[in-house]
């Protein structure tokens, strides 16, 4: 299948591409600059300058039979609201109309499940909990998810398959995971995280790219829109715990109620929160399930997001 990733030089997109090949696909690169993506690549790269309604995928889409629709802006807590819906659903609507008019077969649409919620009850939600998202980027992906599944409905021969994947991680990940691993790197031996009323949701990186292949292949896929994730969950304690171990560190965490932390506004809000999603719907209908033990590669990713250069453990092993 001759495959056009968008947002194929990111730090998800470029993996797609990997598992892409060694499956037997023919994936086409559409990027901003070629020169982000290995050089193995850049010859069979399409330059996409900006994603909109008026964005001319034509020469980009000819002949490719799947698309994985990954673009998007890499830092969405920056960006207006206007931005988000000009990049996030006019470009997905436009991508989706050129798809159909291309004859692409299958389309999957890589949302967040910012698109449900962004905190949830502790025993957690799936695929069938009406949709709550609470900022602007949730709202986008939600509005472009039901934007191209309305034109995959329409056009004949097009199916598509949406992806909510909890936050991603893996070596060399970024976002607030980063963020807590650069800081417990060289916290204080004593820390208010001890918060275990609370459980979230995680997904290494390359279990999210044997999801988008399930989704591509699976005859079942079409149609569908699926939450993926790890399938364990962490409270804020083990969370921290597992970084620390990670870094071969240890700290004494204080054990603040999860409720308590609302008193230090959004970020200890979002610290005691929990956002569990049930991704059991995509293992029973697709038979997917993740290719990376979670605490393993847990441990692996916060070891090479430290240091790059430093060897993966072995499996199983910190």
């Amino acid at each position: 299948m001759k495959v056009l990733v968008t947002g194929a030089s990111g730090y998800i997109g470029r993996a797609v591409l990997r598992d892409l090949e060694a499956s037997g696909h023919e994936p086409v690169a559409a990027v901003r600059d070629p020169r982000r993506l290995p050089e193995h690549w850049r010859g069979r790269a399409v330059t996409v300058l900006d994603l909109g309604q008026d964005t001319d995928w034509s020469g980009a889409i000819a002949g490719v039979d799947g698309v994985v629709h990954l673009a998007g802006p890499s830092d969405p807590d920056g960006i207006s609201e206007a931005d988000l819906i000009r990049t996030i659903v006019n470009g997905s609507k436009r991508l989706a109309e050129a798809s159909v008019s291309a004859g692409v077969s299958r389309f999957v649409l890589v949302s967040s499940v910012k698109a449900m919620a962004d905190t949830t009850p502790v025993a957690g939600v799936d695929e069938k909990a009406a949709p709550a998202p609470t900022d602007a980027y949730g709202r986008a992906k939600l509005a472009a998810e039901r934007a191209v599944e309305a034109i995959g409905a329409e056009g004949a021969g097009m199916e598509v398959a949406v992806l909510r994947p909890a936050p991603v991680y893996g070596p060399g990940s970024g976002g607030n995971l980063r963020r807590m691993v650069d800081f417990l790197r060289t916290s204080p031996p004593v820390l208010p995280l001890g918060i275990t009323g609370n459980r979230r949701s995680f997904l290494h990186r390359d279990s999210l790219c044997a999801a988008i292949l399930a989704c591509l292949e699976h005859p079942r896929a079409g149609g569908r829109t699926f939450c993926v994730t790890d399938g364990e969950t962490l409270s804020t304690a083990d969370l921290t715990r597992r970084i620390l171990e990670a870094h071969g560190r240890r700290a004494l965490l204080l054990p603040v109620p999860a409720a308590g932390l609302r008193l230090l506004g959004r970020a200890g809000r979002r610290l005691g929160a929990s956002s569990v999603f049930d991704g059991s719907a995509l293992r029973d209908a697709l038979g997917w399930k993740p290719v990376v033990d979670p605490r393993a590669g847990m441990i692996e990713a916060v070891r090479q997001t430290v240091d790059p250069l430093l060897p993966a453990a072995p499996e199983g092993q910190p």
